[in-house]
């Protein structure tokens, strides 16, 4: 079972999304300057406000494209086996769940051979 929160994010993969981008479009900025050398941090000033607002702008909508990529649910073979269960043969009809006849022993060696 999962937590409530978890499902919720599974609903709207968007929104997680835009938070980790929001996230990395503060951080890059913030690591460059204080990392960048003084060069860089002076091209970045030439470049004006309105480039250097695009150029964040850029970086958010990417960021947000790829975490969403990255966020995308797969379906795996669990899912499907879970989805299945309650469609297949019961127990008894397959078999599995029957009780062995007094007659019918196990060999020694196979007998429990899987709890080793």
């Amino acid at each position: 079972m999962k937590a409530r929160w978890v499902e919720a994010v599974e609903r709207a993969p968007w929104a997680l999304a835009g938070i980790a981008s929001l996230g990395a479009t503060l951080l890059v900025p913030g690591a460059l300057a204080l990392l960048a050398p003084p060069e860089w941090l002076d091209a970045a000033v030439a470049l004006g406000d309105r480039r250097l607002a695009l150029a964040l702008l850029a970086l958010f909508a990417i960021g947000t494209a790829g975490f969403r990529l990255s966020f995308r649910r797969r379906h795996s073979a669990e899912d499907d086996l879970d989805a299945d269960l309650g469609r297949g043969a019961s127990v008894e009809a397959n078999g599995a769940g029957r009780t062995r006849a007094a007659g019918e022993a196990l060999a020694p060696g196979e007998a429990r051979s899987y709890l080793r």
